[in-house]
């Protein structure tokens, strides 16, 4: 699935499109046909596991990896799935975004 998004546009022909990669467990950010950021994820049955963003040093700064969340976490959503974070960054995103916490769950 590819979702562009446009209000994370940088220029007319430098939208970030989201695409889902299941076969290398990640949801790679893309921008005029370069993957610019990536986010790995363990999915099972009931619920993925984000677990690492990873940004390309020369687009940091830019959203990619507010798009990359927003687009997984929305998906999670739309799919019923739970959603586990690991990623530090994502913990961090989430307080600065509490809004977009629904179907969070956590684990001790």
């Amino acid at each position: 699935m590819t979702i562009d998004v446009d209000d994370h546009s940088h220029g007319p022909d430098e939208q970030i499109a989201v695409r889902d990669n299941p076969a290398a467990g990640r949801y790679e950010a893309v921008r005029s046909g370069t993957v610019v950021g990536t986010l790995i994820y363990e999915r099972t049955r009931r619920r993925i596991e984000l677990i690492h963003t990873v940004t390309d040093p020369a687009h940091r700064g830019e959203g990619v990896a507010s798009v990359l969340v927003r687009t997984t976490l929305a998906e999670a959503r739309v799919a019923g799935q739970q959603i586990l974070v690991i990623c530090p960054f994502i913990e961090s995103w989430l307080q600065r975004h509490p809004e977009q916490r629904e179907g969070v769950v956590v684990e001790d």
